[in-house]
């Protein structure tokens, strides 16, 4: 596991020592499993500083994207060793009802929204990406993590509320990882 990170000449990037920092503890990961010191959930919400000539915003992200998704695969067959099949099953029901239950309300009131004059995101947006969702959990449409995490929703006033959208995108990339390790 190896990476050389490009700095962005003109803008903000991030903060190299943290990027350095947080790739130095999952490379120890990496070469030593035991060791439990960054999981994937962690992965995902690992937020680094933005600085003027730091690390390129799109390739730090993408690797960050790439450890999640190993990170989790790891996590997933150990607990299918220690727990079996049925509790990764039972994990990936549950998980899957909760996206079911935002899914299934009236569009435009899926989820709370931002109280005025502060902006949410896209109704309009995340409805759409709701939709292809709930595709891929009922008839088998495909999506992957990625495409879950590179969603990009427009700012509006009044929008629906951003950390409630931003958790059930995050359980979303779980279900997707849970269907794919047990070949769902």
């Amino acid at each position: 596991m190896s990476y050389v990170f490009a700095k962005e000449e003109h803008g903000l990037g991030y903060a190299p020592g943290e990027v350095d920092e947080f790739i130095a503890i999952a490379r120890q990961q990496f070469e030593d499993p035991s060791q439990a010191l960054v999981s994937s959930v962690a992965a995902r919400r690992t937020v680094f500083s933005l600085v003027k000539g730091g690390y390129s915003i799109a390739a730090v992200d993408s690797a960050i994207d790439r450890l999640e998704d190993t990170f989790a695969h790891k996590e997933i067959k150990r607990e299918l060793a220690e727990s079996g099949e049925f509790a990764l099953d039972d994990r990936l029901a549950r998980f899957t009802d909760s996206l079911q239950g935002r899914l299934n309300r009236a569009k435009k009131k899926r989820f709370s929204h931002a109280v005025w004059p502060l902006r949410g995101y896209s109704i309009k947006q995340v409805d759409a990406f709701c939709q292809n969702l709930e595709r891929y959990l009922v008839s088998g449409a495909t999506m992957t993590a990625s495409e879950v995490r590179n969603q990009l929703f427009k700012a509006k006033r009044g929008g629906y509320a951003e950390n409630q959208v931003d958790a059930f995108l995050d359980r979303a990339v779980e279900v997707i990882q849970l269907r794919q390790a047990l070949g769902k």
